[in-house]
């Protein structure tokens, strides 16, 4: 599932919509893996993910968010019900497909 993300406060912050099996799967268990989108400089996030439910942060993120991408998109966090989380990192993976040696350029990061 592709998802927004801004970092913010030593947390990535992620918003998806209410209606996808990922709102369930992270209610159940919310141990997440998040990746970027460019796989050839990859970074790889571990974390646990908690729901913000305070829409004075949405405000806030929504701010930040469309500073770096435009629009405005606290509409759509409050027509889809939010489902906005914060995910603390424990472990991050990195690598560059493009190295010259590519095992000596995957990087893991602990928190």
């Amino acid at each position: 599932m592709i998802v927004w993300g801004i970092w913010w406060q030593d947390c990535l912050l992620v918003q998806h919509r209410t209606a996808h099996p990922e709102s369930k799967n992270i209610a159940a268990d919310a141990h997440v893996v998040i990746g970027t989108e460019k796989t050839d400089e990859a970074i790889i996030l571990e974390g646990a993910a908690e729901e913000i439910k305070d829409r004075g942060v949405w405000k806030q993120l929504a701010q930040i968010y469309n500073s770096k991408y435009g629009g405005d998109v606290y509409p759509i966090l409050e027509s889809c019900g939010g489902n906005v989380y914060r995910v603390v990192p424990r472990q991050a993976f990195g690598q560059d497909e493009h190295a010259e040696n590519f095992m000596d350029s995957v990087t893991r990061w602990r928190f």
